[in-house]
């Protein structure tokens, strides 16, 4: 009895009433464009655990939203210290350890659940499904499914909140129905009173170093030395466009980085171009972290770095879609 009793009360899901067809693809569109406002414009204080491969991490979340624009303070509890703190665009890096800040401007959306780009629920290359109702974090949520239509593109999972629509669960499922990402909500709650001035950075001492990544037009930096990077649209996996361009130089005197972005209104692909004085000649390598594939190799004498939380065929592609020519 004790057995069944404990079964019941872990490993049940609610069962719902059949839904039709129609009806429940307005209900997901519906529940998407709700778990979309809520988790961008809620204040809310929790704790999630976040698994990315192999590895298990927990860390405590602060965010807000404050007169139009987005704040969000990470600190990890476990390993060594580690706080990423978010004001609108900008985004500060803190590594106690290593005595090192960072400072630079986001071109994505944030890295917690339920953030995707307005036109994410209208691309064709996903099918949005609601699946069953659980319970986590002692809320009941509800389970949604983005279900891409081929390899390029990984499926993502959540459990929206039924009351406030927060996103208590975020999984990325590869092609074989492996979770290669998780992030999972242990405590969370609702909160008001959060000010702008609790997400500025801590005080430090002079003995840390600073480093302010400056970005720029990545065709201003084009006209400065006579190149031109882009990418053949027919060589792209269905669906990628490019989405922002930029010029990031890491430090005053330091080489240009040219940063593109490209996306399918779900997944993001960066493709960072760094040149220096000497050419540089690399085999090419790639390297996987959970749902993130990295592919580095050279073109045209200049380092290229590919990654995203993508199948690894989609960031080769990509790569292979790179064109270089000169100008002048």
């Amino acid at each position: 009895m004790r057995v069944a009793s404990i079964a019941g009360l872990l490993g049940g899901v609610f069962l719902l009433p059949p839904i039709q067809a129609g009806a429940a693809t307005d209900a997901a569109h519906g529940l998407f464009s709700q778990m979309r406002h809520a988790a961008r414009t809620l204040d809310y204080r929790g704790i999630f655990v976040y698994q990315n491969g192999a590895s298990l991490s927990t860390l405590k979340v602060e965010h807000a939203w404050h007169d139009g624009k987005e704040y969000e303070r990470l600190v990890s509890q476990d390993g060594a210290r580690r706080e990423v703190l978010v004001d609108g665009d900008l985004v500060t890096y803190v590594r106690p350890s290593t005595k090192s800040v960072v400072i630079m401007h986001r071109d994505s959306h944030s890295s917690l659940p339920g953030r995707f780009a307005s036109d994410a629920h209208a691309t064709p290359y996903y099918h949005l499904e609601l699946g069953a109702t659980k319970r986590i974090a002692g809320q009941t949520c509800r389970v949604l499914v983005l279900k891409p239509i081929d390899r390029y593109r990984y499926q993502h999972r959540m459990c929206v909140d039924v009351g406030n629509h927060l996103p208590l669960e975020s999984e990325v499922i590869d092609r074989q129905g492996n979770p290669v990402e998780r992030l999972l909500f242990t405590d969370i709650k609702l909160v008001t009173g959060l000010k702008p001035a609790a997400f500025k950075p801590p005080v430090l001492g002079p003995q840390y170093t600073l480093r302010w990544v400056k970005t720029r037009q990545a065709g201003d930096e084009a006209k400065h030395d006579g190149s031109r990077w882009s990418f053949k649209p027919s060589a792209l996996p269905p669906g990628f466009v490019l989405r922002a361009a930029q010029t990031r130089r890491f430090s005053a005197s330091g080489d240009p980085v040219r940063h593109f972005v490209l996306g399918d209104g779900v997944a993001t692909v960066s493709v960072f171009i760094a040149t220096h004085e000497h050419a540089v000649h690399a085999a090419s390598s790639m390297e996987r972290s959970g749902a993130l594939n990295v592919l580095t190799t050279s073109s045209h004498g200049a380092l290229v770095t590919v990654m995203g939380e993508v199948p690894r065929i989609t960031v080769r592609r990509i790569a292979g879609a790179l064109t270089y020519s000169k100008t002048r």
